[in-house]
């Protein structure tokens, strides 16, 4: 390569990282304003919202003592539930021993009702059947002796024949 050449190609280079340097020139101040129009922004905004910043650090301020206040006492309360509740699960669970013990106690009081009923019911049968045996047996016994008084004459031998199986 010549040496015209090669100062053509070096003068090349150099024009061409001059212009790169000044596009990065350009490109960094547009950046700059960029950042500086954010800027102005950010600290208009930053402005506007440090008035509500400091309301609500007081806000917070007068609330945190009643928010722990309130914390303590639903802690009590739920402490205190937690107590009762126990409270009442071991009254149930009496109630039900007892009403266990008083359930069993009428089951036998009513058996044993039922059976001096049943008793009562057979005695009362026995006492006013036996008369009633009694006079029907008496009946029978004047029918019989009515049917062989009223037939005349001698039985048959049939007749004797089944009266004597009806002993047998």
């Amino acid at each position: 390569m010549s040496e015209d050449t090669f100062r053509i190609v070096v003068s090349s280079g150099v024009f061409i990282a001059a212009l790169c340097l000044m596009i990065q020139a350009v490109v960094v101040y547009l950046i700059f304003k960029t950042f500086k129009r954010s800027q102005i922004k950010v600290n208009g905004l930053l402005d506007k919202t440090e008035p509500i910043l400091e309301t609500i650090r007081g806000v917070m301020q007068d609330v945190r003592p009643k928010i722990d206040t309130v914390t303590t006492d639903a802690v009590d309360i739920v402490r205190i539930g937690k107590e009762q509740v126990s409270r009442l699960s071991d009254l149930v669970q009496d109630f039900s021993e007892r009403a266990k013990i008083q359930v069993a106690r009428i089951d036998g009081a009513v058996d044993d009702t039922v059976d001096q009923v049943q008793s009562a019911t057979d005695a009362t049968k026995e006492v006013l059947m036996k008369p009633v045996r009694e006079l029907d047996g008496i009946f029978s016994g004047i029918r019989a002796a009515l049917s062989v008084y009223a037939r005349p004459g001698k039985s048959s031998v049939d007749h004797a024949t089944q009266d004597e199986e009806m002993f047998i």
